[in-house]
């Protein structure tokens, strides 16, 4: 019979592979860096997926463990394997067919993959002992899904890619806030408590700034939770505990600005529509954009309508009219980006939505009705097209 070092239940580690995925470049030029490590600790096998800044360990109970023995297996391979495994197989590990391999046993299968010491698998380094506070998860996972449609891929400003993650001021929750210097997203987060944040030179917060991939991985992990889930803080790593696992992630070094002084005052240009209609609208015509950075949306008012117009750069057009709360002039107009409105309302739960054309300012600022805690500011665009042509 051949040896078995520990075996586990193919659900479970299904489960937990799948989330450390999120931090496994299965295609990286470091080889490591597309492993996953499996190492028994007690009576659970801890795994590992890292790709220098974003660490996630998932834990998975064990059905036995007869020699704690670590290793690191390729990710992609594993998952294949287990993907093709039935729900209720028991996998088991143990030596391969050579030195360099281990054995994966389910039933009458017994496959045979290549490994890397687990002593070659890196580790994000904690200078400092954590503080950690619980809170509620869903309503940060939440806001960071709603803060999400201004965010660069790639600036010159390294902070301008992340999320700001800050105490809410007078209250027990948290604000998550991303801007592209131009558009912004402020989004609370009533999480019941907020752990101690780093503070910076010549800041007026605490805060931390979260990167992307991070971002989302904290987002998958809390969307579940309600109570129970634990967050800490340092100056360099963000930690975060729910349902046995643990993400570790490298946070962006800079100081954000203080973004709240450019939030503009609601005036009185007012346009309520209800959500579903305006994002169906914004859809529709967003299919005739050919090119997002050019080709402008032009929201007007006539004769008591809203209406929605693009021309595309080769020549496409689109219009739509709709009912809606119209405050102040009745000739308003207001040129914007499709695409980053269209991403925007897609996150905007509430039925209906204020938009506040804000002229001077050269700014959009729009409320969803019934969610204070949410606030997106929308940069005007300037049009390829006059009215005229758009209304032609």
């Amino acid at each position: 019979m051949a040896e078995i070092w520990f075996t586990l239940h193919r659900s479970t580690l299904h489960q937990a592979l799948s989330r450390v995925m999120g931090a496994i470049d299965v295609r990286n030029t470091i080889p490591i860096l597309s492993h996953v490590l499996l190492e028994p600790i007690g009576e659970a096998v801890l795994l590992r997926g890292s790709n220098l800044d974003l660490q996630i360990d998932a834990e998975c109970e064990a059905i036995a463990i007869k020699e704690p023995i670590p290793f690191a297996i390729p990710a992609d391979k594993f998952k294949e394997i287990l993907a093709s495994l039935p729900e209720n197989a028991e996998v088991s590990f143990g030596p391969g067919r050579s030195k360099d391999s281990i054995a994966i046993s389910a039933g009458n299968s017994r496959l045979s993959i290549p490994f890397l010491p687990a002593n070659d698998f890196p580790a994000i380094p904690i200078k400092a002992e954590l503080g950690w506070t619980e809170i509620a998860g869903k309503p940060l996972a939440a806001a960071l899904d709603k803060a999400s449609f201004p965010l660069k891929k790639v600036d010159d400003r390294p902070w301008i890619t992340g999320y700001c993650i800050h105490a809410e001021k007078g209250g027990d929750g948290m604000v998550v806030a991303t801007t592209d210097g131009l558009s912004l997203a402020r989004i609370s987060a009533p999480t019941g408590a907020c752990p101690a944040l780093p503070t910076h030179n010549h800041s007026a917060y605490p805060h931390i700034i979260l990167p992307p991939r991070a971002a989302e991985s904290v987002r998958k992990l809390l969307d579940a939770s309600t109570q129970g889930a634990l967050i800490a803080a340092t100056d360099f790593i963000l930690a975060v505990k729910f349902d046995g696992v643990t993400i570790t992630a490298k946070l962006i070094d800079g100081t954000y600005p203080e973004y709240e002084q450019v939030i503009p005052v609601p005036g009185t240009s007012r346009l309520g529509v209800k959500t579903e209609t305006l994002s169906a609208s914004i859809k529709r015509v967003c299919i005739m954009i050919d090119d997002a950075s050019v080709d402008a949306l032009y929201i007007r008012t006539r004769d008591g309508r809203i209406t929605v117009d693009m021309v595309g750069r080769d020549g496409g057009a689109a219009h739509e009219s709709m009912s809606g709360e119209i405050d102040g002039p009745q000739d308003l107009e207001i040129c914007l980006n499709g695409e980053q409105l269209k991403k925007m309302l897609a996150n905007v739960t509430s039925p209906e939505i204020d938009l506040y054309a804000i002229p001077d300012a050269k700014r959009v600022l729009a409320r969803p009705i019934g969610a204070p805690g949410e606030t997106y500011v929308l940069s005007i665009m300037k049009p390829r097209f006059s009215a005229m042509e758009q209304a032609a």
